[in-house]
């Protein structure tokens, strides 16, 4: 019959036994946001490494296979380049890379009509340097000759443009990319 009475005690709970109750309940959930939180500190420092190196990745893969069929480079600088190139259709094509603040801009004059397009390849760039080499694969001091360049070196530093992942690692959210190509020259 001792059971039964149990089920027809009707007292409830003590404000302690609620109270401790309550606290435990509190300790859980504060861990419970406490790992939540981190869970998220983690997805967006992944998420800014990853922008960085797929935009210096994409930016950089570009240049190199432009510049890889270059006819001649035509103004060559530590942060720019300009050179042409026949297209499909054998027309010369002249291209100019160069930082613009932050981000890389590309600039093409096409033969007909005779117009420049200017684009925003990527944004959120730090730097960009140029090497150039001669033929014999020697490094150009600067100022450069640009009918000596047959080769160029592309370092390019980028960060994350989102803004939401400022309070993140900034250090980690930067990709440095380099490549260096012949140019065809013919």
């Amino acid at each position: 019959m001792s059971g039964y009475r149990a089920l027809t005690d009707e007292r409830g709970y003590t404000l302690a036994e609620l109270l401790t109750a309550m606290a435990v309940m509190g300790l859980l959930m504060a861990g419970l946001f406490l790992t939540l939180q981190e869970g998220q500190t983690v997805y967006s420092f992944g998420a800014g490494r990853a922008e960085v190196q797929q935009n210096a990745r994409v930016a950089l893969e570009r240049m190199l296979r432009e510049l890889r069929t270059a006819t001649q480079v035509t103004a060559a600088n530590a942060n720019g380049v300009t050179f042409q190139f026949l297209d499909e259709n054998s027309a010369l094509v002249t291209v100019a890379y160069s930082l613009s603040g932050t981000s890389l801009q590309r600039n093409q004059t096409v033969p007909t009509p005779t117009a420049t397009q200017p684009e925003t390849l990527i944004g959120g760039v730090n730097s960009l340097a140029l090497t150039y080499f001669d033929a014999n694969n020697a490094q150009l001091s600067s100022p450069v000759t640009a009918s000596s360049v047959y080769g160029v070196q592309i370092s390019l530093t980028t960060r994350t443009e989102d803004t939401t992942l400022a309070n993140y690692a900034p250090a980690n959210r930067q990709a440095v990319m380099a490549g260096r190509v012949k140019l065809r020259n013919e």
